[in-house]
């Protein structure tokens, strides 16, 4: 008989690489080419388009060596959110979206788009975007945000 081991609970949210972030979960993990960045007094993300995408400040110090590099950001469907009016918590990075597919599941609807010229999905609740080409206002969750060197592919 062959003994399997539970799938560490962890090991969605801390992938050890770009390969592992990119298997684990359904939808799988949108990733991004974009170079790491100073940015009011800290560091972000800057995508293809411009788009800047600041990183909590307790990032700084351990990614500060990787400033002005090409980096990869990994970020789960569920950590991009419709933005609410006055969320100001640390780490959630604004940005605008045109939606150009839903997906409705039930309670949760998936909505398709482009940040920083890469097709992302993102995991929204279910009434959150009604119709295709709506322009809406989404946050990413950069607290959870993987980046990844995109040489090793391993994740920093």
């Amino acid at each position: 008989m062959v003994t399997v081991e539970p799938l560490c609970p962890e090991l969605p949210e801390h992938p050890a690489t770009k390969y592992v972030a990119g298997f684990l979960g359904s939808p799988s993990m949108n990733f991004f080419n974009a170079t790491l960045v100073a940015a009011e007094g800290g560091l972000a993300v800057r995508l293809g388009d411009g788009t800047l995408l600041a990183l909590p400040a307790g990032r700084r110090d351990r990614l500060a060596e990787k400033r002005d590099q090409p980096i990869i950001v990994g970020l789960r469907p569920e950590h991009m959110n419709r933005a609410l009016q006055g969320d100001a918590r640390p780490g959630l990075a604004r940005y605008d979206a045109n939606i150009e597919l839903l997906q409705p599941t039930g309670s949760r609807t998936y909505a398709t788009f482009k940040l920083g010229g890469t097709e992302v999905i993102a995991e929204l609740q279910a009434h959150d975007v009604t119709e295709i080409n709506q322009r809406v206002e989404l946050t990413a969750n950069m607290n959870r945000a993987v980046l990844i060197d995109p040489v090793s592919e391993k994740v920093l």
